[in-house]
């Protein structure tokens, strides 16, 4: 007896439900509806497409196979370069192209995560980071002559800083630090430059020996006067008296020290008269 089609239609309806339901718990495992977001990482969950405002913190988390999936963004501390091909023209204020290689340190805000992804999408270095340094790097520049760039780069990575903090911050993207790698410029300007800054120093060097010559005569010039102010002095106090009594005193001295036998004394202008003094007798 052939059975009929509406218990033909159940019993085939018995048997595919719970075959879907296997399939899809399946599907499921296999999918991996577990997802892990390690340290140094916050996860941007998207359910069909569209990024859910709350960041998922690390740790594990349960997502919805085929319908939800995680965008891992990393929220340590990154470097940009910009080198080579990648570095910055610009002109300086007197218009002589520059050449910038730097390294640009940052990290993104966690909590901000979700706002980057949707506003910028995962290469948001491209989109914000990069713009940013080159614009700061041509406004710096234009505002200073070669030969600032070439001597003051810490003025230029502070002012580099200065610029490019606030345009990040308002992007949600901290800064850490901008590193300058190297500043090119035209070599015959380079040249030019240490020319200029050779004479300088020796300009600089020739004042310094001038000046050590005036203090030196002036010291001399000082001595000098202590030498003569104490002659003027002494010479003050020297009367015939003292003179003829120092006179004797010293001669007393030489004939009673046991190694003078001859003593020269001055008589007056025009003669020295030797006198012969006889051996002391033991």
């Amino acid at each position: 007896m052939e059975e009929p089609p509406k218990i033909r239609k159940l019993s085939f309806l018995n048997i595919l439900l719970p075959a879907l339901v296997i399939i899809f718990v399946v599907f499921s495992f296999l999918s991996s509806p577990f997802v892990i977001i390690e340290s140094g990482y916050v996860g941007v969950k998207l359910t069909l497409g569209k990024a859910e405002r709350e960041e998922l913190k690390p740790g594990l988390h349960f997502i919805i196979p085929f319908i939800q999936k995680v965008e891992k963004m990393s929220v340590r501390t990154h470097s940009y370069d910009m080198t080579g091909g990648n570095s910055i023209n610009a002109l300086s204020k007197d218009g002589l192209t520059i050449n910038v290689e730097l390294t640009t340190l940052y990290k993104i805000v966690p909590d901000k995560a979700s706002e980057i992804y949707v506003e910028y999408g995962k290469d948001y270095e491209d989109r914000i980071i990069k713009p940013v340094i080159r614009s700061a790097v041509r406004d710096v520049i234009a505002a200073l002559d070669s030969s600032q760039v070439y001597q003051e780069r810490d003025l230029i990575q502070k002012k580099l800083i200065e610029k490019v903090a606030g345009e990040l911050e308002k992007r949600y993207i901290l800064l850490d630090e901008i590193l300058i790698r190297d500043i090119k410029l035209p070599p015959k300007v380079v040249e030019a430059i240490e020319q200029k800054r050779r004479a300088y120093e020796e300009a600089e060097r020739m004042k310094f020996l001038v000046e050590k010559e005036k203090l030196e005569a002036e010291r001399k010039k000082i001595e000098a006067q202590g030498i003569a102010e104490a002659n003027r002095i002494i010479a003050g106090s020297l009367t015939r008296e003292y003179l003829m009594w120092k006179f004797l005193e010293n001669i007393k001295e030489y004939a009673e020290s046991g190694n003078n036998t001859i003593i020269l004394i001055p008589y007056d202008t025009k003669m020295t008269p030797i006198i012969n003094l006889p051996t002391q007798k033991k």
